[in-house]
């Protein structure tokens, strides 16, 4: 068997060889095609995350909503003031107007960095709100095979510092 890369090996000749080399083993080459499907996935959620951000910045509800699944999820911890699990494609606007009713309605939120890797994106965040203490917190971000989101899980470093910005103490 010549190499497919010999010279004087033409296109059809490297074709006939892969066909050859999946019907020894059909696993044969997928790995490199489910590489580039998933890149192009995480590219996918990246820039639906992205386009979540200035949706529910700019207050437009409508199109944060078409980029949610009917069965999101959003779960946030016990220890802090929203704590609980909302559930569907309302959630996130629910969450937001405890969260915009509270002292961190006020907060400037600043991305640090955000990084997607499979069906996840997650945002590294800093919240400063009006009491001046820098909240950080990473925001990871499930998603669907449709590209919705169907889960949103924030994790903040210091529950107790949230805790204090919303009670003002």
């Amino acid at each position: 068997m010549t190499s497919l890369t010999q010279e004087g090996c033409t296109r059809a000749d490297v074709f006939r060889k892969l066909q050859l080399l999946r019907k020894l083993d059909p696993r044969w080459g997928r790995k490199q095609q489910e590489d580039v499907m998933g890149k192009e996935d995480e590219q996918r959620n990246l820039a639906t995350a992205e386009a979540l951000y200035a949706a529910t910045a700019s207050g437009d509800w409508q199109a944060a909503e078409r980029l949610l699944s009917d069965d999101l999820v959003i779960t946030e911890a016990s220890t802090l003031p929203y704590a609980g699990i909302y559930q569907g494609r309302g959630a996130l606007r629910e969450l937001y107007d405890k969260v915009l009713a509270s002292s961190l309605g006020g907060a400037t939120i600043s991305v640090l960095g955000k990084l997607s890797g499979g069906n996840h994106v997650a945002y590294l965040l800093e919240l400063v709100p009006p009491s001046g203490e820098a909240l950080q917190l990473v925001e990871v971000f499930h998603f669907g095979e449709d590209g919705k989101v169907t889960e949103i899980k924030p994790y903040y470093f210091d529950s107790d510092a949230v805790n204090r910005a919303v009670s003002g103490a």
